[in-house]
């Protein structure tokens, strides 16, 4: 019997070949996990807090590590978890759901870990265990919320406005975050409300934060193509414009950049409201300064200073809201300044306006400054000599005449 020893070198070095290109896979799937989500929740620095606390810090649920155990939060910390026993026994086999979700939180642990900035000082069992109740309250909360027949009367959470205002306060914070992708991982294993069926994840979310999102949920969807890295974030995509303009440098410091109030525009300067897909969409053009409309909620303050929060110690890419921030503050020094605004049908309580950006302690540098370009052309713009804008009237009066003819 005579030995197939070239086959056999070449089944062996196949083997080999796959074994390498299998090895290969996970090291890059690895990299990608260690990079993907790194240290996208953070505490909000000092110099943000001053004499606000109450607005970065929750008010009636933790959400994540950074407050979690409380003791002025520890109340609610039996309702979260009714609600997770509620979620589950919608399962046929609730006890085989509940060891699904526990089993994939294991394997995303470490992922989960590196989405935040600081070390978590608790072990595998605790870490687990938040996130499973955290993450199942989240989408027991947007189930119960969101879709009729799955609220019971009385709950506590929804029984009243002020509550369920408190919660949707709670949820925009910075501090109080899980990563998106715990939150997808488990609604996509738990089981879901007939009354809530085809209803994706952000889908909840949008309606949920609804006041919030400046766009209509409806049509935001083709933003979310990019990772989603916590709700908060998820309310930040949607502020951003769906097609980033290219903003040249600014030829100054932004501290050197005059931005005039609105009641000191150069004559000839007009304001007008624009119909902008993003309340980010200010333009400037052939004299005209078109500024989206902007409608006053009850959590704005909240929500821009945790957006603005979030944009300047935990992302390094343009800042978006900052720069908004920034600009709108400048623009709106006066209650006569919001009055323009309220008069052009641009915002719809002054006194709130003014005092909302008045209060927002912000800066950014040049080369995160959105509007620079804007605030340029804002400064460079030379209202029309008179006789030019004349002899441009008769011209098309001239020309039109013509064409009647």
């Amino acid at each position: 019997m005579e030995l197939d020893l070239h086959g056999s070198r070449h089944r062996a070095s196949k083997e080999i070949i796959v074994s390498e290109h299998t090895t290969l896979v996970s090291l890059i799937k690895n990299k990608i996990n260690n990079t993907s989500h790194l240290s996208r929740i953070c505490k909000v620095s000092e110099n943000f807090y001053k004499e606000t606390e109450e607005i970065y810090f929750p008010r009636i649920v933790a959400i994540g590590p950074f407050h979690h155990g409380r003791e002025t939060l520890k109340a609610m910390e039996e309702r979260k978890w009714q609600y997770l026993n509620t979620l589950l026994s919608r399962a046929a086999y609730a006890d085989t759901c509940l060891t699904k979700c526990v089993d994939v939180l294991k394997m995303l642990e470490e992922r989960a870990r590196r989405c935040y900035k600081e070390e978590i000082h608790m072990n595998t069992d605790e870490f687990v265990e938040m996130m499973l109740v955290d993450g199942c309250f989240i989408i027991e909360l947007f189930y119960k919320s969101c879709c009729k027949g799955v609220r019971r009367r009385g709950d506590p959470f929804l029984a009243t406005f002020q509550v369920f205002s408190h919660l949707r306060h709670d949820l925009i914070l910075l501090e109080n975050q899980i990563p998106f992708f715990i939150l997808q991982h488990l609604f996509n294993l738990v089981p879901v409300p007939t009354q809530c069926n085809g209803c994706s994840l952000t889908e909840l979310a949008f309606r949920f934060f609804k006041k919030m999102i400046p766009d209509d949920p409806y049509d935001l969807h083709d933003k979310y193509g990019q990772e989603i890295h916590h709700l908060l974030d998820l309310i930040h995509q949607s502020f951003i414009p769906k097609t980033h303009i290219f903003q040249p440098q600014p030829k100054q410091p932004v501290s050197q950049i005059n931005i005039p109030t609105l009641t000191r525009l150069k004559t000839g300067t007009r304001i007008k409201k624009t119909s902008s897909a993003s309340v980010l969409g200010l333009r400037f053009n052939k004299g005209t300064l078109r500024i989206p409309a902007l409608t006053h909620h009850d959590l704005m303050e909240t929500l821009f200073r945790n957006l603005v929060a979030m944009e300047n110690s935990c992302y390094d890419a343009t800042k978006y809201v900052t720069s908004y921030v920034f600009l709108m503050k400048n623009l709106i020094r006066s209650i006569e300044d919001a009055k323009i605004l309220r008069k052009k049908g641009i915002i719809d309580k002054e006194d709130a306006i003014f005092t909302l950006f008045g209060s927002i302690f912000v800066e950014v540098d040049a080369k995160d400054f959105y509007y620079a370009d804007l605030c340029e052309r804002l400064n460079d713009f030379k209202t029309p000599n008179r006789s030019v804008r004349y002899a441009k009237i008769i011209r098309k009066h001239v020309v039109r005449c013509l064409r009647e003819l």
